[in-house]
């Protein structure tokens, strides 16, 4: 999952686990690495990776507990499996049509403003 050359600083490894939530790969309640070991595996000081926990916790995307280790928090802003499978799936169609992510995120973009619009002032 993480190795060598993977991203550094804690507020990129904060970004990195909120991705991970963000889709799925870590759901509700699933438990993190130690600090050490995830620190090993990307080949980056403990203390980096402390800091990226402490700004997950304080955002409310993990619940850190003395003991008990580092866990995704229950209401963590994961997406439901169903927009993510619908998402996995427009991934793939794009893919197939070689659409690049650029012109996924324009066209979802116009279909969030079409159905939200902004009132007049």
């Amino acid at each position: 999952m993480i190795g060598p050359g993977a991203p550094t600083g804690a507020e990129t490894i904060a970004e990195l686990i909120r991705g991970w939530i963000a889709v799925g790969l870590l759901a509700p309640g699933a438990r993190l690495p130690s600090v050490r070991q995830l620190a090993r595996d990307m080949s980056v000081a403990p203390g980096t990776v402390a800091k990226a926990f402490q700004r997950l916790d304080a955002e409310g995307f993990v619940v850190t507990r003395l003991g008990s280790g580092t866990r995704v928090a229950e209401r963590s802003g994961a997406l439901p499996g169903a927009v993510l499978d619908a998402l996995r799936r427009s991934v793939e169609d794009a893919d197939r049509h070689n659409i690049g992510i650029e012109q996924l995120h324009a066209a979802l973009d116009a279909m969030w403003a079409a159905e939200h619009p902004t009132p007049p002032e």
